[in-house]
């Protein structure tokens, strides 16, 4: 029965491309459906090469609950208790499409399958064949599936999505500006976006630090310049620590 539910959820993800884009689709022994084959997009540091491995996928569980207490400079949350603020942040409905963009294994992606049930879809994307196997077997349902594929290069058609999220991933993408205009594109007008991100800390150069940790620190207003500069409205910014979260609609 699980094979099932889960062939049904993929197949309303195969829906949502763009043929245009990515005429091949691939199915993979493990769950999920593969767009890129061998075209991986760039690593350039040692980070994004670790976040495509097998050994950091299973690592990624253990170490994710100190470093969000490390970048938020409190206390982190629980996890449900984020799920839900970023939840209510998008907008989720029982008949909401949600993209997870950099899904890495699907700790929130196979939640918000569960929120928009039973007429609504989450879809994972990320380039890790390593982190979609995880998700696979850790955070998948019914209404809930997983796709390799390329933030700067999304295979969705046009305003597909009520909801994009991008949550600990946009400081690994090597073009941050071209996958935001990526949510744009694939959201439907009225659609959210929630994106949490690295914040620079105040006086010290952001370029320095990527440089020095491998991820991009994004400075105060970039992020929210980037969404502005391609059509989003109601913007807002929590910050955290070294950490921001992004909250804005497609006008």
């Amino acid at each position: 029965m699980a094979d099932t539910t889960r062939e049904t959820a993929t197949a309303r993800t195969l829906k949502l491309l763009d043929p245009d884009r990515y005429p091949r689709v691939d199915a993979t022994n493990h769950g999920y459906y593969d767009v890129l084959g061998d075209s991986d997009p760039p690593v350039h540091s040692i980070v994004q090469r670790l976040m495509r491995s097998r050994i950091y996928s299973t690592g990624y569980q253990i170490g994710r609950p100190i470093a969000r207490k490390l970048v938020s400079g409190r206390q982190a949350p629980g996890r449900d208790q984020d799920r839900t603020q970023v939840a209510a942040w998008l907008g989720l409905g029982a008949d909401s499409v949600v993209l997870d963009v950099g899904c890495g294994p699907g700790n929130f992606t196979g939640w918000f399958g569960s929120q928009v049930a039973p007429d609504g879809l989450a879809v994972g994307v990320d380039a890790s064949h390593a982190m979609l196997r995880r998700a696979v077997v850790d955070n998948c349902g019914p209404c809930t599936a997983y796709l390799r594929g390329d933030a700067e290069h999304l295979p969705f058609a046009d305003g597909v999505a009520d909801a994009v999220s991008c949550l600990a991933a946009l400081y690994l993408i090597n073009q941050p500006a071209q996958a935001i205009s990526e949510f744009a594109r694939v959201l439907k007008p009225g659609g959210r976006l929630v994106i949490l991100t690295s914040l620079a800390p105040r006086g010290i150069r952001a370029s320095a630090l990527d440089t020095i940790s491998g991820i991009r620190w994004f400075g105060r207003d970039e992020v929210t310049g980037l969404v502005s500069d391609v059509g989003f409205t109601q913007i807002e910014r929590h910050i955290g620590g070294l950490s921001q979260t992004v909250v804005a609609t497609k006008e």
